[in-house]
């Protein structure tokens, strides 16, 4: 287990790389809330992959895949392809926010990775944790995995898209009805890259 204070991190927080099933369950109750926030807070703007209401089943199956996904990895059954951090206070299983690194491992993809499920815990938005989240993401990509290319994208009508792009993100295309709503319909997605290898 990885915890880390990192220098853009409000006092009295950790950052932890969830490296085994165990581990992750101990936060499972407060990360399916989290997720069931996303999706069912306001469907009409929640494009992370479910349809409202996200019940406490679906949300729980998504975070016991990314389990099993774990095991078999540390089983040797396949290639690390899913990188997950949690964020909360120090003492506490709470989960705050999270932010996961997805490499990719196509032989000539190996400078690659996608930065996906940035999600912060309502009551501590804008408090500088998914920030925070994000720059422990990125330097994880660029130190751990030797990645040095990143890739997101968003829905384009969300307040993610200024996010981003405080964040040094660069936007490269747009593809229309891309992204699907957790309430059925469609919209727009941006995509971002940000390079961070050292020039």
């Amino acid at each position: 287990m990885a915890t880390t204070p990192g220098p853009a991190l409000p006092p009295g927080h950790i950052i932890t790389t969830i490296e085994t099933p165990e581990q992750l369950s101990t936060h499972l109750g407060s990360l399916r809330a989290l997720l069931q926030f996303h999706v069912n807070n306001d469907p009409s703007t929640s494009s992370i992959g479910f349809r409202a209401p996200l019940t406490d089943e679906e949300a729980e199956k998504y975070w016991l895949g990314i389990s099993d996904r774990l095991r078999g990895e540390m089983a040797g059954l396949a290639p690390r392809s899913y990188y997950l951090f949690v964020l909360t206070a120090a003492g506490s299983h709470d989960v705050l926010a999270t932010a996961a690194v997805v490499p990719v491992h196509k032989a000539n993809h190996m400078h690659r990775a996608e930065i996906v499920k940035v999600l912060v815990h309502p009551s501590q938005q804008r408090k500088g944790l998914g920030q925070a989240m994000m720059r422990h993401a990125e330097d994880f990509a660029k130190t751990q995995l030797r990645r040095e290319v990143l890739m997101l994208d968003t829905a384009t009508a969300t307040p993610a898209m200024h996010f981003y792009r405080r964040l040094g993100w660069k936007e490269w295309g747009t593809c229309p009805e891309y992204a699907d709503f957790a309430d059925g319909t469609r919209g727009d997605a941006t995509f971002f890259v940000k390079i961070v290898r050292d020039t």
